[in-house]
């Protein structure tokens, strides 16, 4: 590639994104937030999950002078300010002071031992702090990056995902749940947190924290849309941030109903035709690898499947065992090809073993 086209792309993507910096004080920042003009949204702030020894360093560093890292905020059309990366270090301040909504239990926590203090901030919080530390927090001060409203959309995800590099780093779920709001979120939501599929998939503490579910609701969507051609260019990953962001974007339109009833019913087909074990590897882990195959076949021929439970379960089992499918199901399943591929050769399956059932009828 040329050398001029290289900087007439980078130039091109530099226009895309309008910053500025802004130094506040910690206390202008708190004002903000309890005015709603900061704005950190519940879901954001269920991934607030610094331990207690993360965020007694914090509020040490502070009372200490030690310099903070910037934080990141991304500015709306009305004005107001959505926080981009800072999560732990804003919740800290705010739960600290007893500021923090929708997670209101970790507000007024506690300080624990460190080596630089010896123990004389073990135990105290913000109602056994002197007036003039409390001041000392409150004035101490922030560096602010704003990313500007008419920024790229995308510019603003990269950032997001780029910046989220620190001690706690999100989940790729976690980051999307943060940067695509809206009505197809809320659906992942809702249909992650159904006791039904809940109870399939047996998850882990960690993993509901850390949106493992919403993750797994994701990927039905974007196999049951064969969206792009199911060819994923890079990662797993990249090939669902770039659905999610298009259905948010009405690039893809979907029937939310529709999507909704046809996750219920194929969570209760399974459930109730196959055994729990079906979406774990033998060593007991549970494989995405396994379940985007068999939520996808189990969905497009739903109606052949709900005639004949014995032959559906006869069908995956034949499925997993396949020796062609089990090579496109190696540590490179989704490089290239393999995963359209893979889906392509459970679709051939199942078509073989209807025509099966024809011919012997």
């Amino acid at each position: 590639m040329k050398e001029s086209n290289i900087e007439k792309k980078i130039l091109e993507l530099r226009s895309e994104l309008k910053t500025d910096r802004l130094d506040m004080s910690f206390g202008e920042i708190m004002n903000l937030y309890d005015d709603k003009d900061l704005i950190i949204s519940p879901e954001y702030q269920r991934a607030y999950r610094w331990k207690d020894e993360q965020k007694t360093r914090f509020i040490e560093s502070i009372l200490l002078g030690i310099p903070i890292p910037p934080i990141f905020v991304a500015e709306d059309e009305h004005g107001k300010w959505e926080l981009v990366d800072g999560l732990q270090r804003i919740s800290t301040i705010l739960s600290f002071f007893g500021l923090l909504n929708d997670n209101k239990s970790k507000n007024f926590f506690k300080l624990t031992d460190t080596e630089l203090t010896e123990g004389y901030l073990k135990g105290v919080d913000i109602n056994n702090l002197s007036p003039k530390l409390k001041l000392t927090i409150k004035r101490a001060v922030c560096r602010v990056e704003i990313l500007r409203w008419d920024s790229q959309f995308d510019m603003r995800y990269e950032l997001f995902n780029r910046l989220n590099t620190g001690a706690s780093p999100l989940t790729s779920q976690e980051v999307r749940n943060c940067v695509f709001t809206g009505d197809f979120n809320n659906l992942l939501h809702e249909l992650a947190n159904s006791n039904e599929f809940k109870s399939l998939v047996k998850p882990t503490d960690k993993q509901l924290e850390e949106m493992f579910l919403e993750e797994l609701v994701l990927r039905f969507f974007a196999f049951k849309y064969k969206y792009n051609d199911l060819l994923i260019k890079y990662s797993i990953q990249d090939f669902l941030s770039d659905f999610m962001k298009d259905v948010e974007k009405r690039k893809i339109v979907i029937n939310f109903e529709e999507g909704k009833q046809s996750f219920y019913r194929i969570v209760e087909l399974v459930k109730n035709d196959l055994d729990g074990k079906i979406f774990r590897a033998k060593n007991g882990l549970f494989t995405p690898n396994i379940y985007d195959t068999v939520m996808y076949i189990s969905d497009k021929c739903y109606d052949e499947n709900m005639k004949d439970s014995d032959r559906y379960r006869k069908n995956i089992e034949r499925l997993l065992e396949d020796n062609e499918y089990k090579k496109l199901s190696g540590a490179s399943t989704y490089a290239s090809k393999r995963m359209k591929l893979k889906i392509e050769r459970a679709e051939e399956l199942f078509d073989n073993a209807k025509w099966s059932i024809k011919w012997y009828k």
